[in-house]
């Protein structure tokens, strides 16, 4: 008797325990409901009320914008893809939430985040692109014909290897790789022998240790192109090139693109610029876009915002002209990406005139520049990655008559380098 009792006793306590612990819980489930109910109220609101922004600092890119609403937007399906693009870049908290997902990612072993390799010693390196097999045949065929109607000029060509293909030991364990060596030899074939094809892999393996590219970053650094251009030097023509430097680090506070798309803030980066010792190295800088000279290639104001890159010669312009003192009578036409930026604070002592063409921004007819100029070389220089994606060389090299027939994808605007990226 007495046992049923305490057993019965036990029973209506356990009872009243889960009783409890029922009335605690859906207590808490509310809670949790009218937490993330008010959260989505205040994420909605705050994206209403946001002003939206046009650049990203953090990002160094232009923001997707609110697109047209209309039929031809609806029935086609790019509004729906344009306003996904514009709903996350002007997601509210935007840059709070990329940190987020990479401190998630790394807790989770990932190896890359948002197209960015995760790799050793703070190594931050761009996933590697795969051809835009349509334009780059265009661009190796206008190249081609470009050196036909100009057989009299000296003709290079030089594609820079990004760091996921050339740092293979600060690579994440087994990441995958596209392999640039194949890209650059299916290049040179295609060229024909009429363009000195400069084929720069094994130098950059060569130093990988030695600090040649940005850890931050999607570029070179001076390092690296002071070692291609120690390498090359002889096949431009360029007798006696300078040996020793001044080495001038202008910042040590780079946090380069590659930082800003992973959402990796644990590391930044040194530039510098090389100024040649015992070389007369005087010059002047035109850049006809803002009808300005300057005497300096490099831009110091532009170390005081987020893409300090932008030191030299204050970023990417259709058209840069470089005047020096330099006796030989040589004009060197260079065809570029925002590699290059680094790399003619290495040309300047030993061209008359040097004349950058950006062609992602470049318009007008490159013969006028090849006559005025009296151009006596021509060198091409890019980053492989944005070479196997750019959709605009081919038409700044083409003649009038090599115009119409355009593929769809160059309906488009042309191509900003920036993931780029590049």
């Amino acid at each position: 008797m007495e046992n049923r009792k305490r057993n019965a006793r036990y029973a209506q306590k356990m009872a009243r325990r889960r009783k409890r612990i029922r009335i605690k819980m859906r207590k808490q489930y509310r809670l949790s409901a009218w937490l993330l109910l008010l959260s989505l109220v205040v994420i909605v609101t705050a994206n209403a009320i946001k002003k939206d922004s046009d650049f990203s600092e953090t990002e160094n890119r232009m923001l997707a914008q609110k697109p047209e609403f209309g039929w031809k937007e609806i029935s086609d399906g790019s509004f729906m893809k344009d306003y996904e693009s514009y709903v996350s870049d002007q997601f509210v908290g935007r840059d709070w939430w990329i940190s987020l997902k990479l401190s998630a990612d790394r807790l989770l072993g990932k190896k890359e985040s948002n197209g960015v390799y995760l790799g050793k010693e703070k190594y931050l390196m761009e996933v590697l692109s795969k051809p835009d097999e349509i334009n780059l045949e265009r661009n190796l065929n206008a190249a081609a014909d470009f050196q036909k109607r100009h057989p009299d000029l000296n003709f290079f060509f030089t594609l820079i290897p990004n760091a996921a293909y050339i740092l293979t030991d600060y690579m994440p364990a087994d990441a995958p790789v596209r392999d640039q060596s194949k890209d650059i030899e299916n290049i040179k074939n295609k060229l024909g022998s009429g363009i000195h094809f400069l084929d720069v892999t094994d130098t950059l393996k060569e130093h990988q240790a030695d600090g040649i590219y940005y850890k931050t970053d999607h570029h070179w650094t001076s390092r690296g192109a002071y070692e291609v251009f120690q390498a090359i030097a002889p096949e431009l023509q360029i007798e006696n090139p300078a040996l020793e430097y001044e080495i001038y680090p202008v910042t040590d506070q780079f946090s380069g693109t590659l930082a800003s798309k992973s959402g990796y803030r644990k590391a930044s980066d040194t530039i510098e610029i090389y100024v040649p010792k015992d070389v007369k190295n005087d010059y002047v800088v035109y850049y006809p876009d803002e009808q300005r000279k300057t005497a300096s290639m490099y831009e110091s104001d532009r170390l005081e915002q987020k893409d300090k890159y932008e030191v030299f010669f204050g970023g990417n312009h259709a058209l840069v002209d470089i005047t020096t003192t330099c006796e030989q009578e040589r004009c060197l036409l260079l065809f570029k990406d925002s590699y290059a930026n680094s790399f003619v604070q290495f040309l300047t002592p030993y061209f008359r005139e040097i004349v950058m063409v950006d062609p992602r921004y470049y318009y007008e007819d490159i013969e006028n520049v090849i006559s005025s100029k009296r151009v006596t070389d021509v060198l091409f220089l890019y980053n492989v990655n944005t070479f196997l994606s750019d959709n605009s060389l081919a038409d700044v090299l083409a003649t009038e008559s090599d115009m119409p027939e355009t593929p769809e994808s160059e309906t488009e605007e042309k191509s900003s380098e920036t993931p780029q990226n590049s």
